[in-house]
């Protein structure tokens, strides 16, 4: 149980690092919106450029990534439709609610729980490699189609998929991992370096967040959502990787695996989505606070049931 207590421990402490500085006001009055930005248009692109290109084609194709992936995805739609029809939430609070319930803090959390629980960093890496070249770009583009102010055409599209550089990172890092291409160090080191930001970025916006803050105040109406997107995130997510798991014939270390990384809470970059599309970001910031609390019961109930 040292490695969940470890994880949390990173996790919190850059989070009171920024909490910190927004109490001392060390960053001044727009520290969380610049730190917010500077993630999404320059350190979160760059970490999922350098994670393509550093990863086995055989790592993306794998049993676990598969699972991460369908048990993700699968997660989010369940959520969006059970909100869109039994209650009257639209637009993007239902993205956001969706993608809280589903998208997984797989490298801040991930990797030190795969080293110290799991045994191997490695078994962090096909879910994030799935998260960062196909779930983030997706609900980034949803995000941004949902705040325009006029119907996309087809130059829309293209338009928004250029406003969003994690996608086109995405698309490069992917085509260019797929050929086999492999990149000098050299050329590599500055966007290694930007992406090596872009954890760190994202925990201490998030503790400026909770300056000033009323976490789950009653005004902004989304206590129901974030206890829904919490309990989909910490309960409802590992039992479909358990089951998914189960029908691609895991079992023993294999499932354990599969199921501790679904048990992560939600991840940081949701609430980065949230502020850069002024989308529900108090829903977003609540249901990462929830969950990075509740995943620690989470965790450890799955090491006692699976643990190997």
């Amino acid at each position: 149980m040292s490695g969940v207590l470890a994880g949390f421990f990173i996790v919190w402490t850059l989070i009171a690092i920024g909490w910190i500085a927004g109490r001392t006001g060390i960053l001044g009055p727009q520290g969380r919106y610049v730190l917010n930005r500077a993630t999404f248009f320059l350190a979160s692109p760059a970490l999922v450029l350098v994670g393509l290109l550093g990863s086995d084609p055989r790592e993306v194709f794998s049993v676990p990534m598969a699972v991460a992936g369908i048990s993700g995805l699968l997660m989010g739609v369940l959520l969006w439709v059970g909100l869109r029809l039994f209650t009257k939430r639209r637009g993007t609070e239902l993205t956001i609610a969706a993608i809280s319930g589903s998208v997984v803090n797989g490298a801040n959390m991930g990797f030190p729980i795969a080293a110290y629980v799991l045994g191997d960093i490695s078994h962090a890496l096909p879910v994030i490699l799935f998260q960062q070249a196909v779930y983030t770009p997706l609900y980034l583009f949803v995000l941004h189609t949902q705040t325009q102010e006029s119907r996309l055409g087809l130059a829309g599209v293209a338009r928004s998929i250029g406003a969003n550089p994690t996608i086109i990172a995405a698309a490069v890092g992917g085509v260019l991992a797929g050929a086999g291409v492999r990149l000098p160090e050299v050329v590599l080191e500055p966007f290694s370096s930007l992406g090596d930001m872009a954890i760190p970025a994202m925990l201490l916006a998030y503790g400026l967040s909770l300056h000033g803050s009323r976490p789950l105040a009653k005004d902004d109406g989304y206590r129901g959502l974030i206890a829904i997107s919490s309990i989909a995130k910490i309960v409802l997510m590992p039992l479909l990787a358990l089951g998914i798991g189960l029908l691609f014939g895991l079992s023993g270390h294999g499932l354990y695996e599969v199921v501790v990384m679904a048990a992560l809470p939600t991840a940081q970059n949701v609430y980065v989505a949230a502020a850069r599309y002024q989308a529900a970001e108090n829903l977003a910031r609540d249901t990462v606070l929830i969950t990075t609390i509740g995943t620690v019961l989470a965790l450890l109930a799955v090491s006692a049931l699976l643990g190997v």
